[in-house]
């Protein structure tokens, strides 16, 4: 099991099937999804794929924490 994010609504296992380098996509595969039902607020958490992440609206920038994770030039 995949470490899990305690802030986040839910978490999605994926793991990379594809790396499409020409567009700079990475295509994953979801391996199961945990949702917190305790959470009555509901936040939205979206990771926009290049290690920045939109929370509730604000932009979190997490790029450097993520790099090692990204393919090079993304």
């Amino acid at each position: 099991m995949a470490p899990l994010i305690r802030e986040c609504l839910a978490n999605i296992e994926c793991r990379v099937i594809d790396i499409i380098g020409k567009h700079n996509i990475i295509v994953l595969e979801g391996l199961r999804a945990y949702i917190d039902e305790s959470d009555p607020h509901k936040r939205g958490f979206h990771a926009v794929g290049d290690g920045t992440f939109i929370a509730d609206g604000g932009h979190l920038d997490r790029r450097a924490m993520m790099q090692s994770k990204l393919p090079p030039g993304v």
